[in-house]
């Protein structure tokens, strides 16, 4: 099996694992609003090492992956990116890729129309109720007050 067909199923899904799903998630956040800035790629790699599955990750690693999936993001776009991600991600791990973009989006303390269609793109995509989403909307207002 060559290099592209790792990436890319024989169909052209996009495959990915758990650390590259949640990596995918997290760099469309911060591209949501059109730009992405040091400080957010900083924040990015913050968020990422406190999630189980980056917690024996070195940072090498991390740049591999999120590069990998930035790549992705702009030759395949959001959408089938975030389809990938929901495939390689359960449940819990679906709620804590979303408590991720929340963050990313909220971190700067203004949220732009583009990373408020993100969010709800992000919460359709994944399945995510609005009673579940607004929670962790809220967790994260409260932990970036403080």
């Amino acid at each position: 099996m060559g290099l592209f067909d790792k990436v890319l199923g024989k169909d052209g899904e996009i495959k990915l694992d758990k650390k590259e799903a949640f990596g995918a998630v997290a760099v469309a956040a911060v591209a949501s609003d059109g730009d992405v800035s040091p400080e957010e790629v900083q924040r990015i790699a913050i968020d990422l090492m406190t999630l189980k599955a980056f917690r024996k990750a070195d940072l090498r690693d991390l740049a591999n992956t999120l590069d990998k999936v930035a790549g992705l993001a702009k030759k395949r776009g959001i959408g089938p990116l975030l389809q990938a991600a929901k495939v390689a991600l359960g449940p819990d791990e679906l709620a804590a890729a979303f408590f991720v973009a929340v963050d990313l989006v909220l971190a700067d303390g203004v949220v732009e129309e583009n990373e408020k269609k993100f969010l709800e793109e992000l919460q359709r995509t994944i399945g995510m109720d609005d009673a579940t989403a607004t929670k962790i909307a809220e967790v994260v207002l409260i932990k970036n007050k403080a």
